[in-house]
């Protein structure tokens, strides 16, 4: 599985970051485990250590839209492999069928196999 998390250059400022969060500022400072000065310092600063960058990312509207779209992703590969194994059955069935047909008419067993389907 390929990783989620953006690199340091694709990360957007870390007060823009904090500004996209909609709890307030206390309650993400215990969600980090840091006191509120130290997410104080970090916002002034305009930097944090990269284990609060990603945390803050992830929940920011950037981190939500790409979890989702990798959801949305997978989703959508997922129905085509259902697809692809319900295609199989029906042909699978139609064989069946044919041979089962076969068999009824006294034909050689392997005939049905070699008709066209």
């Amino acid at each position: 599985m390929p990783f989620l998390a953006p690199s340091p250059a694709r990360l957007p400022p870390f007060s823009l970051l904090l500004n996209n969060q909609t709890e307030p500022q206390a309650k993400v400072a215990r969600h980090l485990g840091v006191s509120l000065r130290t997410l104080q310092r970090y916002k002034a600063r305009d930097y944090s250590p990269r284990s609060v960058y990603l945390t803050l990312w992830f929940e920011s509207r950037w981190g939500m839209s790409a979890l989702q779209e990798k959801a949305f992703n997978e989703a959508v590969q997922a129905r085509g492999w259902v697809a692809s194994m319900e295609r199989e059955c029906e042909r699978l069935k139609r064989v069946i069928r044919v041979l089962e047909k076969e068999q009824e008419e006294g034909a050689a067993a392997n005939r049905g196999v070699y008709r066209a389907l």
